[in-house]
Parts: C-alpha cells; sequence; structure tokens
C-alpha cells in the first residue's frame, strides 16, 4: 500500500471521541433533531417553543443577532456577557464538534462563524456542514450565504457544503419537504460514520490532512450483488456535489460500512479511491453493520484545494 494511502480507527471503542452536534438556526435544529448524539440548538426566541424538538437549547433574541452581525468571530470570543457564557455552557467540550447550519438566512449565516471559533478553542476537530441555498431563492441570498461560507471556512476545521440545487438531481421528483429530509439524511451519515470509526488520536491527523483544502464535499454510495464494493466507490463518485476537478481533490477521507468489512475488501477500496484521485492523500476506515445485510456503504470526504503549480 502506497505511503499516501494510510488506515484510521480502531476497534477499541474506549478510544472513541466525545461527541456533540449543534443545530444553528431552523435549518440546522432540523437536521439534528432526531439525531442519536448529545445535539444543542441555537435557534432563535421565534424558533425556540416550535419547530426546534431539542431540549439542551440556546435561545438567542433579535439583540443577539445584531451582535453576532456587527462582532468579528476573533472579537466575540474576548467580550463578557450572559451570551458568550451561555454559549460556552451550551457548546461545553468534547472531542469532535459538528456544526449543522444553512447559510443565507440571518441566524446560520451570521451565528455559524462565531460558534465554530468558540469550539475550536475546546475541541480537536470542528466540522460544519452547511447548506447553501437554491438559485430561485435569489442573488441577495445567495450572495450572503457565499460572504458567510468564507468567514465559517476560516474558523473551522473542515466545512462539508451541499448546494440546495443539487439535491434535485437526486431526487427530482420527490416534494420539497420529503427531498429536505433526505438532504437531512445525506448531512447526518458523516457524523455517523465518523464518529463509529475515528479515534482521538485520528482526529488531529485529519485535521492536519484537510488544513490545506478550501471546500470538502461529501459522496455516498450503497451496493449490493457482485463487485458491490468498487460499485460503491464509483456511485459515491457520480455525487453532484463532487462539482470539481478530481485532479485538485488534496485529501479523501473514506468511511466503509458492511456486514463483514474484512480488510482485503477494504484496502481495495482505498486503491480505487486513490486511482481517482491520483494528487490526493487516502484516509480510509470501515465499521461492520449488521444492518447493511450482504450491502456495502461508503462515504467519501474530498477535501478540493488549489491546483499544484
Amino acid at each position: 500500500m502506497s505511503p499516501d494511502i494510510v488506515r484510521l480507527g480502531s476497534s477499541d471503542t474506549s478510544t472513541r471521541p466525545i461527541i456533540k452536534v449543534v443545530g444553528v438556526g431552523g435549518a440546522g435544529c432540523n437536521i439534528v433533531s432526531d439525531s442519536n448524539y448529545d445535539a444543542i440548538a441555537v435557534c432563535k426566541s421565534e424558533e425556540s417553543g416550535g419547530p426546534v424538538r431539542i431540549e439542551k437549547k440556546c435561545v438567542l433574541t433579535r439583540d443577539h443577532i445584531r451582535l453576532f452581525k456587527t462582532t468579528s468571530p476573533q472579537m466575540f470570543t474576548t467580550i463578557g456577557g450572559t451570551l458568550k457564557s451561555g454559549l460556552f455552557s451550551a457548546i461545553g467540550e468534547a472531542d469532535l464538534m459538528f456544526l449543522f447550519t444553512g447559510l443565507g438566512g440571518e441566524t446560520g449565516s451570521s451565528v455559524t462563524p462565531a460558534l465554530a471559533n468558540i469550539a475550536r478553542k475546546h475541541c480537536k476537530l470542528v466540522v460544519v456542514s452547511a447548506a447553501m441555498p437554491f438559485s430561485v431563492e435569489g442573488g441577495e441570498r445567495r450572495h450572503f450565504a457565499n460572504t458567510s461560507m468564507e468567514r465559517v471556512m476560516e474558523h473551522s476545521d473542515i466545512v462539508i457544503s451541499y448546494q440546495n440545487d443539487s439535491l434535485l438531481k437526486i431526487a427530482p421528483n420527490l416534494p420539497l419537504r420529503k427531498a429536505f429530509t433526505a438532504m437531512d439524511m445525506i448531512m447526518m451519515a458523516p457524523v455517523i460514520e465518523l464518529a463509529s470509526t475515528l479515534t482521538v488520536e485520528d482526529l488531529v491527523r485529519v485535521r492536519s490532512d484537510f488544513a490545506s483544502c478550501k471546500h470538502v464535499r461529501c459522496g455516498i454510495g450503497v451496493c449490493g450483488g457482485a463487485d458491490r464494493e468498487l460499485r460503491a466507490v464509483s456511485e459515491a463518485f457520480t455525487s453532484p456535489w463532487f462539482d470539481f476537478d478530481l485532479q485538485s481533490v488534496r485529501t479523501a477521507l473514506m468511511i466503509v460500512s458492511a456486514e463483514e468489512a474484512d480488510s482485503i475488501m477494504v484496502d481495495k477500496m482505498a486503491k480505487d479511491v486513490a486511482f481517482r484521485v491520483p494528487n490526493a492523500r487516502v484516509r480510509y476506515t470501515s465499521r461492520e453493520d449488521k444492518e447493511l445485510k450482504g450491502r456495502v456503504k461508503v462515504v467519501v470526504l474530498l477535501g478540493f484545494g488549489p491546483p499544484k503549480p
């Protein structure tokens, strides 16, 4: 196996990281509301008594939102007050922190960069999963989302972005509500897989590997039958979010799930990923999932960087 292809993870569950998930704004809170993890909602006051079905909440007022809008993420950690202490208390400490957000709206766009900056001071790895608005939502909202994305990337370790327009390619005939439910499941998939495979020690390596990657995108494949492992990789690489030149991929992280994830099969899949992204470091890990019953599932995270000179 090439030195650029490295296996991560361990079967020793005592080395698993402490994980928390944070939903920011209405979109982010909807994604994490049904998760099995220690979840925290950061939402506006008008949302706290309605659609947000999470017990732990940090409720924001209009004045709080204005403060986030006018204060840089770096400066936010230096100011006093009940808002900052409430956020520190709600987020707490963890090894691995996932922030879920929708950019373009007021809460997600204004609050997520500061939360990511706070989390990085307490966690070994901070991963933001961000949904970007549909084109039909207007140029102003998309501009706000893109501007916010730059700030989120500056203050996070990994930012996985999902263009909502690409959702229509996966589920063109689904009603919009069901399509958003499908998006929630897609965005939660990396959490489930990473939480079940990586060790605390791995987090430092992953953080370093993705440090030079400007954009990170997710692809998922699930296949059964003959050659299921390679067909699952092929399906993952058809992801509509892989909209960059694969030659510019600098880091690839692959997580394999199967009823029996034997090392020969998983190593074969890692080599296939390395062939598809020849300029990338490939990190991979695996876990057993009895519910797959003969099928193989693969989640691939690709980190895209600037072209090599």
